[in-house]
Order: C-alpha cells, then sequence, then structure tokens
C-alpha cells in the first residue's frame, strides 16, 4: 500500500482535530509505518499515524485457525505454512482472543524519532464500541500537557470514528513507549516502543534491540478478568488477576507448555557492541530479566543515563525501562535464552514453571576468532532493583535497590517556568483496604467527568467526607505551587499493605533521594518502617494510615535524614514502592498542567490509586483553541473552596511561602437544599411561577363554578 505523509491514503482526506500547516508537510519524513517509523534525522516535523482497532491472536485471514509444530504456524483447515510474521501468535494456544491493536501488531510499531526534533501522531480510531486515548509514557510534555493522553484528566478521549493528533517534541532522549491510557486496553495489546535518539549515543541504531515484555493469558481477556474475578470458580483454570498468567511474552511473542511456538530472535556478532532497550509494558506482573551466561551493563533507567553497574538480573516492574549494553566479545558463540520470569507475592518468589518468557540469542563470529571464556567460579547473582535489604528465599542474590543508581544527567535544564527558592512537602501514602478500595491518602480516585485540563472550572476535587480514618471516592488533587522543590514522601503502610506498588508520574521525573526498603521476617512477614507515623493514637499496623508523618520531627529538615542524595539520585518517571516501605522523591514544578500521579498496576489505577497534580495552572500554555471539550449530561457544576487543607489534608509545608498555594480549579458555594447557590435563584422563580400558576387555575376554577352556580339560580327562578 502507497502511504504518503506516514498516512493511508484513505485517511489523508479525514477530518482532524488539529490541521498540520501544508509549509510543515512539505518538512515532513515520508517513512511507511509498519512495524517501525523512523524519523528522518534532519527533519524538523514528522508525522505518522496510529490506527487503531480489533486484531486477533492465531487466525489467519485466507487460511482461518492456525496450531504452532516446531516454531512454525500452520492452518488448521490444510496444514500449509503460514509466514509468522503475518499472524499474532502470542504464546501459540489455539484459540482466538480478540485484541486491540495500533496497526494491525502486538506490540505496536515502533517509533524512533530524534532529541528536539517535533512529532505529529495522528490516532485513528476505528473501534465500533470503544474511545481511546494514548499516553506518551516517560515523555515529560514540557508546554504541551494537552499531548499526555490522560482521558478526563488532559483531553477527551477519542470517540470511535473520530480521530486526534498529538504533537509534542520529546526533549530528553532515551526509551520510552505507548499505550493506551482508556479502560484495558493496554492489556490487549495497544502498546508500543517509542525511542528519543541522542546524538551522544555510543551505539548506532542497527545494534539496538528493544525488546518489550508482557504478561499474557489466552484463556480470558483483562476485562473479563478484572470484572469476573468474584463471579468466576477458579478451581478449574485460574482466572485470578493477580495469578492467571499463562506465559509471558517477549516482543509479542512465547510459548505455553513446551507447545514449541514460535519465539523472538535476535541476532548478534561477538565482534560488536550491543543496546537492548527493554520495556516492561506488563499491566500487574513483576518481571526478573536474565541472560544465563551473559553479565548486563545497565547504563540508563526511564531516560536517565547512569553511572554504568553490571549485574546478572534485573527486577523490572509494569512501566518501567533499562537499557543494557552487551559486550559479546568473551561469549562463546552458540543460542542464548533471555530469560523473563514472573515474580508473585510480597516476597517476590520466583516462578521457575512453565509460564518462562524465553527469546531466543543467537551469537555468531563472523571474523572467526575464538572468543575467550570467562572463568567466573562465584555462585552469587547480583539483582538490581531489589525492594528488600536482604532477597527472602533466594539466598544467592545481593540485592542493589535502583536507589543506589547515581545518574550522569546532573543537571535537567528544562523547564517551562522558574525555578523558586521555595520548598514543599506532600505526603502521600498509597495503600488499600478490603476489595476495591485502593487510595490515596485514603481518597478513592474517580476520574472527573470532563477534561480537568480543559475545562477546570466544571471539576469538583474536594474529598469532604474524608478524614484521618475514614476513605472516601473523590477526583483527588494535590496543588503545587509555581517554582517550588516539591519533596514527594510517597508510603506504602496501613492495615493491609499487601503489594509492592509501580508508581508512575505524569509530567516528570522523579529524582529518588532515598528508600526505605523492605523487610521480612523468617515466616514472610513484613516489618514496615519506624521512619513514617500513620496517627498520634494508632500503630502503623492498626492505622489506616490515611494521614502520614516523619516519626523523627527533626526530619522535616530534609538535611536531617540519613543518607539523602541530593546530588546524583537517579531520574525516573516509574519507581517501585515498596510494602511497608516508602520513596522520597523530588520534582520541581516548572511544567504547569494537571497530571496524574498513579500506580501502575492496572487493578489499582482503576479502583482509584491515583491522584491529580495541579501544578501551577495559572501558567498552562499552548492548549490548541480547537481541541474538543466533552460533557457529562448527568454533571452540575462544582465550585470548591479556595481553602487548599480540603484538597491537602496530608501535606506538610516545609517553608511559610507555601501556605497560600492558590487552587485554581473552582471553588465550592454554600448549598440550599435545591442544590448550589446559582441554582436556588432559577428554582425559586421556578417555584414561584408554579405557585402563581396553580392559584390561578384554582381562581379560574373557582370564578367558573360561581358563574355555574349563578346559572342554576337563575333557571331554576325563571
Amino acid at each position: 500500500m502507497l502511504i504518503k505523509n506516514g498516512l493511508p491514503p484513505k485517511y489523508q482526506r479525514r477530518p482532524k482535530m488539529f490541521i498540520v500547516p501544508a509549509s510543515v508537510l512539505l518538512l515532513v519524513g515520508v517513512m511507511p509505518i509498519s512495524v517501525c517509523f523512523q524519523c528522518e534525522k534532519n527533519v524538523p516535523h514528522c508525522v505518522t499515524s496510529l490506527i487503531i482497532d480489533n486484531s486477533f491472536t492465531m487466525i489467519d485471514k485466507e487460511k482461518g485457525p492456525l496450531y504452532t509444530e516446531n516454531r512454525k504456524v500452520l492452518s488448521v483447515r490444510h496444514g500449509q505454512e503460514v509466514d509468522i510474521n503475518s499472524v499474532i501468535t502470542a504464546d501459540g494456544w489455539n484459540m482466538t482472543r480478540k485484541l486491540i491493536t495500533a496497526n494491525g501488531t502486538m506490540p505496536g510499531p515502533d517509533i524512533i524519532v530524534h532529541q528536539n526534533q517535533k512529532i505529529t501522531i495522528v490516532v485513528y480510531n476505528h473501534l465500533l464500541s470503544e474511545e481511546v486515548s494514548i499516553h506518551w509514557h516517560g515523555i515529560e510534555q514540557f508546554g504541551t500537557p494537552a499531548m499526555d493522553g490522560v482521558p478526563f484528566v488532559t483531553q477527551c478521549p477519542i470517540l470511535p470514528g473520530q480521530s486526534f493528533n498529538y504533537t509534542f517534541i520529546p526533549h530528553i532522549g532515551g526509551t520510552y513507549f505507548y499505550h493506551s491510557h482508556s479502560g484495558v486496553q493496554s492489556d490487549m495489546g495497544l502498546f508500543g516502543a517509542f525511542v528519543v535518539l541522542r546524538e551522544r549515543d555510543p551505539t548506532p541504531l542497527g545494534r539496538q534491540k528493544i525488546v518489550q515484555l508482557q504478561e499474557w493469558n489466552h484463556l480470558h481477556d483483562p476485562e473479563t478478568i478484572l470484572k469476573s474475578l468474584n463471579h468466576v470458580d477458579t478451581t478449574a483454570d485460574p482466572i485470578n488477576y493477580f495469578t492467571g498468567s499463562h506465559s509471558v511474552l517477549i516482543n509479542g511473542r512465547g510459548e505455553y507448555d513446551n507447545n514449541m511456538a514460535p519465539l523472538t530472535v535476535f541476532r548478534f556478532d561477538v565482534s560488536e557492541t550491543y543496546l537492548l532497550r527493554v520495556i516492561s509494558a506488563s499491566s500487574n506482573k513483576f518481571f526478573l530479566f536474565s541472560i544465563p551466561g551473559i553479565k548486563l551493563t545497565v547504563k540508563e533507567t526511564d531516560g536517565d543515563e547512569i553511572l554504568p553497574i553490571t549485574v546478572d538480573k534485573i527486577i523490572i516492574y509494569p512501566g518501567e525501562r533499562y537499557d543494557i549494553e552487551l559486550n559479546l566479545q568473551s561469549v562463546p558463540e552458540g543460542l542464548y535464552n533471555i530469560t523473563v520470569n514472573l515474580l508473585v507475592g510480597r516476597t517476590l518468589v520466583v516462578k521457575r514453571e512453565k509460564n518462562v518468557g524465553i527469546a531466543m540469542m543467537h551469537v555468531t563470529n563472523s571474523i572467526n576468532s575464538s572468543a575467550t571464556v570467562l572463568n567466573d567460579s562465584d555462585t552469587s547473582e547480583v539483582v538490581l532493583n531489589c525492594p528488600f535489604l536482604i532477597y527472602p528465599n533466594e539466598p544467592n542474590f545481593t540485592c542493589v535497590p535502583v536507589s543506589q543508581l547515581k545518574s550522569m544527567n546532573l543537571e535537567n535544564d528544562i523547564h517551562v517556568n522558574k525555578k523558586a527558592n521555595r520548598t514543599a512537602s506532600h505526603f502521600l501514602n498509597f495503600s488499600y483496604r478490603g476489595t476495591k478500595q485502593s487510595a490515596v491518602n485514603g481518597r478513592i480516585f474517580r476520574n472527573p467527568s470532563v477534561a480537568a485540563l480543559i475545562q477546570p472550572d466544571e471539576v469538583d476535587v474536594s474529598c469532604p467526607r474524608c478524614d484521618a480514618e475514614n476513605y472516601c471516592t473523590c477526583s483527588y488533587s494535590v496543588n503545587l505551587e509555581t517554582g517550588a522543590e516539591i519533596i514527594l514522601v510517597m508510603s506504602n503502610l496501613g492495615k493491609e499493605f499487601l503489594d509492592t506498588h509501580p508508581i508512575h508520574i505524569h509530567g516528570h521525573k522523579f529524582q529518588i533521594l532515598r528508600m526505605g526498603l523492605l523487610s521480612i521476617t523468617s515466616t514472610g512477614d513484613v516489618i514496615p518502617t519506624n521512619d513514617i507515623r500513620c496517627s498520634e493514637s494508632l500503630t502503623n499496623e492498626e492505622s489506616l494510615c490515611y494521614s502520614v508523618k516523619w516519626d523523627n520531627k527533626t526530619w522535616n529538615n530534609l538535611s536531617n535524614i540519613p543518607d539523602i542524595n541530593f546530588q546524583n539520585g537517579v531520574r525516573k518517571d516509574t519507581i517501585i514502592l515498596p510494602a511497608g516501605g516508602y520513596v522520597v522523591a523530588r520534582i520541581w514544578a516548572t511544567n504547569p498542567g494537571v497530571w496524574l500521579l498513579h500506580c501502575h498496576m492496572t487493578r489499582h489505577l482503576f479502583e482509584g490509586m491515583a491522584v491529580m497534580l495541579n501544578e501551577s495552572f495559572e501558567h498552562v500554555v499552548n492548549l490548541p483553541s480547537d481541541i474538543p471539550i466533552c460533557k457529562s449530561f448527568y454533571n452540575k457544576k462544582k465550585y470548591l473552596p479556595q481553602n487548599t487543607e480540603t484538597t491537602t489534608p496530608s501535606s506538610q509545608t516545609i517553608t511559610k511561602s507555601t501556605q497560600s498555594v492558590h487552587n485554581t480549579f473552582t471553588t465550592k458555594s454554600k448549598t440550599s437544599m435545591f442544590g448550589e447557590n446559582e441554582d436556588s435563584v432559577v428554582l425559586g422563580i421556578i417555584i414561584t411561577l408554579a405557585v402563581l400558576a396553580c392559584l390561578l387555575v384554582i381562581s379560574n376554577l373557582y370564578t367558573i363554578h360561581v358563574l355555574r352556580s349563578q346559572g342554576k339560580a337563575s333557571i331554576t327562578g325563571h
């Protein structure tokens, strides 16, 4: 198919929500996008497209249902071999499962651009029944907050048959990815790699390999698993959302129970150095990544270049990325397995069963010289990104927490607003109690009914029924003062701190200053931190921990916190929050917008473990004039009090300057039995008119009655 300007011909004349000027299109890179789109280096503005539609596993449009044999795919009807590149095999299970994909592939096509290069991705929604929005995970969207792709936060979702132009400039190089932020579409295959190349990248693009990881259940789609959790008998076949993964896919391929399904194959030469860009597109599962027999030199995480560290294994949580350099000069020729184990439970037990993810790594020697095999007799393995002080049940694992990584990007000078000489601290406790009560500071987050960034005067972020020991449901928002240094103390405490949470921030990268790691007893029980107090009257185990603070009051002065690293702490947009522990992170409120902060586990997000960061909203710029707005039929305008204590009751200021943070979402007026003030006047008028109408009707009826009575009397008299 001929593709012009990155768009199929049948879609080139479709109406768009933003129009790219013709003068810009003349400068557009024109490379077709199927499995990859790469923007040419010297093109100032590239345009491509993603067509969102349903796809299906293990079926061919012409040859019908498929089965696997000896790493091949064959037609059930005819036994003929089918090109594995033309179908989606997943783990080779011979039942067709419905997907939601971009451009018909899972993962979607790679999008590769250069640092500081403008990109427009036109997203077409060809689904029949579902809206779509695409989030560019890890891209800070400096000055383009409306392009962040979060429905009812930064935009209205793209309805079936509609399109949306995402236009932005990635300023920070590195490995990112895109995924749907609507429903469970990302879990159903709607994701893909987004790579921003730097001038200084040492490894040429031709020797870079993208490795995308996802868990897979071949019997049930994620929405079925999520919503039928309490309605399905799981004794026959596991459907539980947390344990129901049958396999792990690497770049969309894997196997189940040795069914010899096709696997992803990478080819390397011992004479070269390679870079693996590893992306976790997982919705819930934690992965242990390794290449047995080969050391992993980690050069970067979440777009932040770090002092290189060599490890044997890496724990990768949903939303994280790691760039790994492979030096193969000491590696013998042969086949190696890229291995991805599932980690389960709060102690992250390594599952070594049939649902291990495998990809083949074919190492050759083109210069015919013998590789020197290193004799490494050490049986201990260095594991990066542990949330533990000591890894339980794995005595040979030496843990390196991510907080020990050192950033090489000492100063990030990309700011929309100038930094201010002010500091504010916010305590946010990510926890849940019982079923479907995931919350932040006791507030179960629900999306506004309109786009908060575009229609702020229609958003109610008050949470009036919340207090220290009672949860509530609302569109929870925390205000960040323009330009201030913001310290986020994120904890994972309370009666039921059952899980480790991968916390993702939009619009920023955390600088990790300190981590309170997880301690486990010999019986597998969590020992919660003593550094943070949940309540004056209750212990951390008894309290719901909806209001927290430092146990040591002197720690309100951050310089008094032991081992805190302001100099070169690693910067990440997705950080693990240990069960019973905490993370101290820093951002600067210099990127105006409304940014979501949430757990990246799908179930926890949709149960309500999220909060909006309302950042220097009065300085938001570059909102497209023609961006659509959305309305809720049942919604009425809500107004909020200016007292920020109702929206950030757990926040604690370090300097007095943050005590007067202005709430830029609108304030709430007093209400009457008829509703809000502006509605009361209208209702009063309506009621008055109704009463007058009733009186008029009664008067008329009485007059008629009198006249009829008089008429009857005159007739009788005659």
